[in-house]
């Protein structure tokens, strides 16, 4: 393109910007997409919620209508498409959604519309391309498809965190219809999922696009605690003690969703539930509530939240762990969409795993299920459902296992559902076109799960930078200033990881040289039973490190490897089964021929993911002075204002009632204090001890 071209495209660019969308300047990273786009470079941009992604095909579009161009939007949700649509509409753009809630009337209409170019950007779902009636309106426009955009890009990958098969259909739809300009967009697509994405869509050369990962105004932490009690307590505190605006709670159940929605809404917070178990009707008049202001916190699954745009949202709980970082950095970045402050806290605890371990195994049955269910259903035809955990069937499986192996059946044409009697037959017998039928492809699935799910279990035991985690995690380039990113519980000094004593680094050195002697074989807690001695196996009896951490028990071991491996001195395998083993620099520390940095390796202790009320019982003893609680609850509140955090940011309630009982005098003895790191004693240091002195001084 020449540099009046470039000028020519950016003029165009920015008149539509401003008379059809009403923006004066595009977001950072919006131009270089839409330019490149424009040029016909086939594009894969990766930006988070948030980020303004929507425009980066709506805006080109709409320049391309001028020319008699069509765009074609690639969506996975009917409700994301109508939301898009209306809005476009009302911004006077001709606008269309084929989806399957059209009537039959309303699709022709449509597929005649886009005959005679009567819509400039055309939104529909993946599963239409199986659609002949469709592909050969689309074949009769070809020559003015200007713009083929793929919305949630990373669906068509099987190593993506929420994998369509329908989205398979796009390769040989792009090789059909020959659109001049290709575009795939996501907000959650690690390396990997980028380079299957290329290589589905049959993309030669892609120009790359990742930017906007780094959310420095939302602020990260994790809280380790106990079962659901435990976390309603916590959960109402935070969200009545927030600054202002709305919150979001993610659980992974709706028995979890309802139960914390009915906790919040008994203290008098005005909450509401939200769930896939809800009609269409309920939904859309509880997010009409929360959107309108008349509620202030959503309690809800992962049904919740695609496509929302709401603006004040200033706190983000996730009440459950999620299955993959994608999954949780999409829902905790819909906190902070108008640029100010947010906080996201996640509560776990170690029984959240096995949880989500459950969901996987109930989600993608094994190969060998599927097929032994099939001929079941076939030599007994009529079954329903709930008989079937009657029969012997390989792993018996849970009948939640036995229902999505149903479902998936069905979904390939090798099974009907006849008013709840279930018959296995083939494809062919009952005609239609249905994706071709892999059994193995559920393991696969569930694998990039399992390995997903190790992935954030990482997450929640990293004690360095939290942002820095997501960041490498992506694959977007940071600078050095986010190893103290001043945004999560660790680097701000509020999280649970400690510094080690000289016995534990110790320690950590004698596990190094462990794990190098096993030459990454087996996993933690087989490691961790050399490592003391507790492990009898004879194999390992003439290993010289086996008994090296004699006397420690496993779970001070096991927080010694987490903090190991969020140093990226061990590292994990992938699978059902991983193992741990040293990378290059953890290999040198064993080998002597470098030392461990005490300034780079934090682990949290295991008596930090006791219960909150073991973990009280070491408050100092002795009464809090009413006088200074009182000044430091004021002073609390108008730093947390200063800053636009929450209270608890600045200090807890715990911190604050140990304050006004120590009354400490200097930052040396503020910095001895529960909850008050080297950050606070930096940030807030003389500001607490001018407020404790001033209440002496009225004494």
């Amino acid at each position: 393109m020449s540099d009046a071209d470039v000028q020519g495209t950016q003029d165009g660019i920015h008149r539509v910007l401003k008379q059809s969308f009403g923006f004066d300047e595009l977001r950072p990273g919006q131009l270089e997409v839409i330019e490149d786009v424009l040029a016909g470079k086939p594009v894969i941009s990766v930006m988070p919620t948030g980020a303004g992604k929507s425009l980066c095909y709506q805006l080109p579009g709409t320049l391309l209508a001028e020319d008699g161009g069509v765009s074609l939007v690639v969506s996975p949700l009917i409700a994301l498409m109508k939301d898009q649509v209306d809005s476009l509409r009302n911004r006077g753009i001709r606008t269309a959604a084929l989806t399957s809630a059209s009537s039959p009337a309303e699709q022709t209409a449509m597929l005649e519309g886009i005959r005679n170019s009567e819509f400039d950007i055309v939104y529909v779902a993946p599963e239409r391309f199986r659609s002949h009636r469709f592909m050969s309106a689309l074949r009769d426009v070809r020559s003015s498809l200007a713009l083929l955009a793929i919305d949630e890009a990373h669906c068509i990958s099987e190593w993506g965190h929420d994998f369509r098969p329908a989205y398979r259909l796009l390769g040989q739809a792009i090789i059909d219809l020959a659109p001049r300009r290709l575009l795939a967009v996501t907000a959650t697509a690690t390396p990997q999922v980028r380079v299957d994405i290329a290589n589905q869509l049959g993309m030669q050369d892609p120009i790359l696009h990742v930017r906007g990962f780094s959310r420095p105004g939302l602020t990260f932490a994790v809280e380790h605690c106990g079962g659901p009690k435990d976390k309603g307590k916590i959960i109402i505190k935070k969200i009545t003690e927030r600054n202002g605006g709305s919150a979001l709670v993610y659980a992974a159940t709706r028995k979890n969703a309802e139960r914390y929605a009915t906790e919040l809404a008994a203290a008098d917070v005005r909450a509401r539930a939200y769930h896939a178990g809800l009609d269409d009707q309920h939904r859309d008049a509880i997010q009409d509530e929360f959107m309108n202001g008349d509620v202030d916190v959503i309690v809800a699954t992962n049904a919740f939240g695609m496509g929302v745009d709401k603006t004040d949202v200033r706190l983000v709980i996730h009440a459950d762990l999620t299955r993959s970082i994608e999954a949780y950095y999409q829902e905790a970045g819909r906190g902070g969409r108008d640029g100010k402050p947010a906080t996201c806290v996640m509560l776990f605890n170690h029984g959240d795993v096995r949880l989500q371990e459950f969901l996987i195994d109930a989600s993608f049955p094994k190969a060998e299920l599927l097929r032994a269910l099939w001929k079941l259903l076939r030599e007994r035809p009529g079954l329903g459902l709930h008989q079937l955990p009657d029969y012997e069937l390989p792993g018996s499986p849970h009948e939640s296992t036995l229902s999505s192996a149903v479902r998936i059946l069905g979904r390939h044409g090798y099974l009907l559902d006849e008013g709840g009697a279930l018959r296995a037959v083939q494809p062919k017998e009952i005609g239609g076109d249905y994706p071709e039928f892999v059994p193995e492809a559920s393991e696969r699935r569930a694998d990039v799960e399992r390995d997903k799910l190790q992935t954030m279990i990482e997450y929640s035991y990293h004690a360095a930078c939290r942002h820095g985690f997501v960041l490498d995690y992506f694959g977007e380039e940071r600078g050095d200033e986010v190893h103290r990113c001043e945004a999560c519980d660790n680097c701000l000094g509020f999280g649970e990881s400690k510094e080690l004593t000289n016995s534990q680094q110790e320690q950590a050195e004698s596990l190094l040289r462990v794990v190098a002697e096993i030459d990454g074989r087996f996993g933690r807690k087989r490691i961790a039973g050399i490592a003391n001695g507790s492990d009898d196996d004879d194999r390992f009896y003439g290993m010289a490190s086996r008994g090296s951490l004699s006397g420690t028990n496993q779970k001070d071991i096991l927080d010694l490897l987490r903090a190991l491996e969020s140093s990226a001195l061990l590292e994990q395998s992938r699978g059902e089964y991983p193992t741990i083993k040293l990378t290059r620099t953890g290999k040198k520390i064993a080998q002597g021929k470098a030392t461990l940095d005490p300034e780079l390796l934090r682990l949290i202790p295991s008596a930090s993911r006791s219960s909150r009320k073991t973990r009280k019982s070491a408050a100092p003893s002795g009464n809090a002075d009413p006088a200074a609680t009182e000044r430091l609850r004021q002073l609390r509140t108008a730093l947390a204002k200063e800053h636009s955090v929450p209270s608890y940011v600045i200090f807890s309630n715990r911190t604050l009632e140990e304050l006004a009982i120590v009354r400490p005098t200097s930052l040396d003895g503020l910095g001895e204090v529960h909850g008050i790191g080297p950050s606070r004693v930096e940030k807030y240091g003389d500001d607490i001890i001018a407020a404790l002195a001033d209440d002496r001084g009225r004494a």
